[in-house]
C-alpha cells in the first residue's frame, strides 16, 4: 500500500510543483509616473511616442491621465508637486523593429536623444550589438528606445 502511495505522490509531485510556480508568474500591467505638467507630458506620450489616451477608472484626486501603447501596456501619469528623479539610470524602455524610423521621427519633432555616456543626438550601440537612444519627456523622465525585439 505504501508503495502505491509513493508512486502516486511521485506522479503528482511535478504537477503540484508546476501549479505552485505558475501561480506566481507576473505580467507587466502599467507604470505610474509622477508629473507636474500633466497636459504637456501626456501630449508628449500621445504625439511623440504614439500612445492612446484611455479612461481613468481611478479617482481623479490628484488628476491623472492614463495612456496605452499598441501592446496594451499602460502608462499612468499622476499629478505630483514632487516630480521625479532625473537620472538616466531611472528609465523605462520600449523596443522597435525600425530605430532609424524612430530617430527620423524624433528629429522631425526636434526631440533630442542621448547615449548613456551623454552624447547628444547619437545612436548608441550596446555591447550586445543592440542599437538604442534615450529621450526625456517634458518632466525629465528618461525613455529608452531600442531594437532588442
Amino acid at each position: 500500500m505504501q508503495y502505491k502511495a509513493t508512486i502516486l505522490f511521485l506522479f503528482f509531485l511535478p504537477i503540484f510543483i508546476s501549479a505552485q510556480t505558475e501561480s506566481f508568474k507576473l505580467t507587466f500591467n502599467h507604470q505610474a509616473l509622477p508629473v507636474k505638467q500633466l497636459q504637456k507630458t501626456g501630449d508628449f506620450y500621445v504625439d511623440i511616442l504614439g500612445f492612446e489616451e484611455i479612461e481613468v477608472t481611478a479617482s481623479q484626486n490628484p488628476p491623472k491621465r492614463w495612456l496605452i501603447n499598441h501592446e496594451g501596456k499602460q502608462l499612468h501619469l499622476i499629478t505630483s508637486n514632487d516630480g521625479a528623479p532625473n537620472t538616466i539610470v531611472n528609465h523605462m524602455a520600449y523596443s522597435t523593429r525600425d530605430l532609424d524610423k524612430v530617430v527620423e521621427h524624433l528629429q522631425k519633432n526636434k526631440v533630442d536623444y542621448w547615449t548613456d555616456e551623454g552624447k547628444k543626438n547619437v545612436v548608441r550601440i550596446r555591447k550586445d550589438g543592440v542599437r538604442q537612444v534615450k529621450i526625456q519627456d517634458p518632466e525629465g523622465h528618461w525613455v529608452e528606445i531600442n531594437e532588442a525585439y
